[in-house]
């Protein structure tokens, strides 16, 4: 004959604690990991300075102003959730003290991703020429990195500053060296030649038979073009023959992904009343992306998410294991 314990009062009390932080558990959204967060300022560096030494040249010189002007430049973009150069760069390295009031060249390369990059990924969106040019010209001999986090936008900006001291006398401004700036996700300042003019990327209106036509303006990539415009960079390289080549240049026609053509609007009349007058009635166009939302917005009222069920699953467990343990707790 086997005997049955009595359920103890502390006994009831630890399960009722157990369900409860297994619902409360169960009850948190799913934190999104990124292994690109980890990336840090020694990474931007050693990636640079590995390109380099790929092609021959000396690595770069990690150089403290230059560490502090490109995290205080990470700091700021991701203060004000930035998708273009800060402009000037060569001024703010040699304001900052670099190159000890002579004349220096320097160039910026800026990228952000939502929950941070990987370092291959940064390596991709800085493989263009004017990004390159930290890692190919040998003229530059320092280095310098930063990497900030807007905590409400959750983008990490990596910011790296590469320079050089050409002699002669500083005299405040952009110097004699590069400063020019580009926007979107990822930049780099190019050469002098290049104007310091940013104009943000926005989107053509597309013509009657829906093609869409951009015309490049200065400070603009081919990744922040794509950006703008809801696409891909592979997509934009296919539609323009551009292979695998990311440069694109001032005043340059780039074909977008074709939108639809407008379609007119109908005018359906109303049928005749006995006692009213016709009225006709303009009906307007149906958008797909209404469509789309209106789809999904129907859909959430008709069935439940599997995180919701499964609480009411648990939580209709939880009530009948309370209603047996409290049944037993009372014929003891």
């Amino acid at each position: 004959m086997s005997i049955i314990k009595p359920v103890t009062k502390k006994t009831l009390l630890i399960a009722c604690v157990l369900f409860t932080v297994l619902v409360a558990l169960i009850g948190l959204p799913a934190r999104q990991v990124s292994a690109a967060g980890s990336v840090t300022a020694e990474d931007l560096i050693s990636l640079v300075n590995g390109i380099r030494t790929g092609n021959g040249l000396p690595a770069l010189q990690e150089n403290s102003i230059l560490d502090g002007t490109a995290q205080a430049t990470a700091q700021t973009m991701a203060d004000e959730s930035s998708e273009t150069h800060l402009g000037g760069v060569t001024a703010r390295v040699a304001d900052a003290g670099y190159g000890s009031g002579q004349d220096v060249a320097a160039t910026e390369n800026f990228a952000y991703y939502l929950y941070g990059a990987t370092l291959a990924w940064i390596q991709s969106v800085w493989a263009d020429t004017a990004h390159m040019l930290p890692m190919t010209d040998s003229h530059y001999t320092d280095i310098g990195a930063g990497v900030a986090t807007n905590p409400t936008t959750h983008r990490v900006y990596y910011v790296v500053h590469a320079a050089y001291v050409m002699g002669g006398t500083y005299t405040g401004g952009s110097g004699s060296g590069s400063g020019s700036t580009g926007g979107g996700g990822s930049s780099n300042t190019a050469t002098a030649s290049v104007s310091q003019i940013m104009i943000p990327v926005v989107t053509s209106t597309p013509h009657a038979d829906g093609s869409v036509i951009h015309v490049v303006q200065p400070g603009q990539t081919l990744w922040s073009i794509a950006m703008a415009y809801g696409t891909h960079i592979d997509i934009l390289q296919q539609l323009n023959s551009l292979g695998s080549s990311t440069d694109i240049y001032q005043g340059e026609k780039l074909l977008m992904p074709s939108a639809e053509p407008p379609s007119t609007p109908t005018v359906t009349p109303t049928p005749p009343l006995p006692t009213r007058t016709v009225t006709p009635t303009r009906v307007l166009p149906t958008l797909g992306i209404a469509t789309a939302t209106s789809a999904v917005a129907s859909g959430s009222d008709l069935s439940l998410d599997r995180r919701t069920l499964g609480l009411i699953i648990i939580a209709i467990c939880g009530l009948g294991l309370g209603t047996v343990m409290f049944t037993a707790s009372r014929r003891r």
